[in-house]
C-alpha cells in the first residue's frame, strides 16, 4: 500500500525525503554507475498504468537502470512514460543509457515534480520480484518511493527502489 508518509529510524530517511536530484548528490560522495537494464514497451505493472488512466490500448516506455555507489548497488530506478510522449521533449530519456534522469528533469525549471508515495516492501511486491531477478548479493530492499515530473501536460514516472547499501553513505545537506 502506498503512503505519503514513511516510517523508517534510520539515516535514509533524509535521502528519501530529499526532492533534488539524489544521483548528483552521491556523486560528490562516491563513484556513481548507472547500469541500464533495459529499455522496452513491456512489464509495467498495474499500479503503473493506473497513474496514467490505464488505457490498454496506450503503449508505455519503461526505463530501467542499477545505481551503483563506489561499485554497491544502492538503488534499482524504473522510469515509465506514454509512448507518444517519445516524439516531444521527454525522447531524451532514450537517448540517457548509462546517464541519470537528472540530467533531464532537473535542468529545465519548467518541470514540476510531484510530492513522494512512499511503500515499505514484501517479498510478493511487483519490485521485489523484479530486483530479485536481478541476483543481487546481500542486497536487501528498504523502501520504494514514487513521483512523476510534469513537463506540460505530459508526466514521467519514476520509481526508486532503495537497497540496505545506501545507509553506508552519509546524508550531506546541501
Amino acid at each position: 500500500m502506498w503512503s505519503k508518509n514513511i516510517q523508517l529510524d534510520s539515516k535514509l530517511k533524509f535521502w528519501l525525503l530529499d526532492m533534488k536530484s539524489l544521483s548528483y548528490r552521491i556523486r560528490n560522495i562516491a563513484k556513481l554507475e548507472i547500469v541500464p537494464i533495459e529499455a522496452r514497451t513491456s512489464k509495467i505493472f498495474l499500479n503503473e498504468k493506473k497513474i496514467f488512466g490505464y488505457k490498454k490500448s496506450e503503449h508505455l516506455y519503461l526505463r530501467e537502470v542499477l545505481i551503483y555507489a563506489d561499485k554497491l548497488p544502492i538503488m534499482y530506478a524504473r522510469t515509465i512514460l506514454p509512448l507518444r510522449c517519445l516524439r516531444g521533449f521527454w525522447h531524451k530519456i532514450r537517448k540517457l543509457n548509462n546517464k541519470p534522469l537528472a540530467d533531464i528533469v532537473f535542468k529545465k525549471k519548467l518541470i514540476v515534480r510531484s510530492e513522494f508515495k512512499f511503500k515499505k516492501s514484501s517479498i510478493n511486491d511487483d519490485f521485489s520480484k523484479r530486483i530479485i531477478a536481478f541476483d543481487l548479493k546481500n542486497t536487501n530492499i528498504l523502501a520504494t518511493r514514487q513521483s512523476t515530473f510534469k513537463n506540460r501536460n505530459e508526466k514521467v514516472l519514476l520509481t526508486e527502489v532503495f537497497f540496505s547499501n545506501f545507509e553506508q553513505f552519509d546524508y550531506l545537506d546541501g
